[in-house]
């Protein structure tokens, strides 16, 4: 009788152990697929972005913060501004920043307090990757993706 018993317990543990494998394996397949998904709606999200910047000076509220370029942006403190910087030292329309043609101009706007790379800007200027640029007290690292392909200019569109 014990033989029966024995052999019914081993028969059973055999089975447990291989539910539980496929479980873990379909826990597995279902967190990764949930994973994809969501990293595909993340990486839609940043392929509207030209690049970013990521604050490294300034409030340590907002110290590396990292905020995504657009084609055109104005940066500023008020709430229709594209890039919102909190910081009294940062104007409502504080400056521009936008790509034409292939550059990335930094245009700053009403005299404001901005800086590239410690120079006073007061005309449109060129930026590049790794540029720092001050609005006002804030000082920020620039980063610009490379383009992948040329955009028509204005006179062949």
């Amino acid at each position: 009788m014990s033989s029966e018993i024995y052999q019914t317990v081993a028969f059973g543990m055999r089975y447990w152990f291989i539910l539980i494998i496929g479980l873990m394996l379909l826990t597995l397949i279902l967190v990764s697929r949930s994973e994809y998904r969501e990293r595909k709606a993340v990486m839609g999200e940043v392929g509207q972005y030209i690049g970013y910047l990521e604050i490294i000076g300034g409030a340590d509220d907002v110290l590396g913060e990292r905020i995504g370029i657009m084609k055109e942006n104005l940066v500023g403190n008020s709430r229709s501004a594209d890039i919102v910087i909190a910081d009294p030292s940062v104007h409502k329309n504080h400056a521009m920043i936008n790509r034409k043609k292939g550059r990335v101009m930094l245009i700053p706007l009403n005299g404001s307090d901005t800086k590239i790379n410690g120079r006073k800007a007061t005309h449109p200027h060129e930026i590049f990757t790794g540029d720092t640029v001050s609005f006002g007290g804030i000082e920020a690292s620039v980063y610009i993706k490379p383009q992948e392909e040329e955009e028509p200019h204005d006179d062949q569109a």
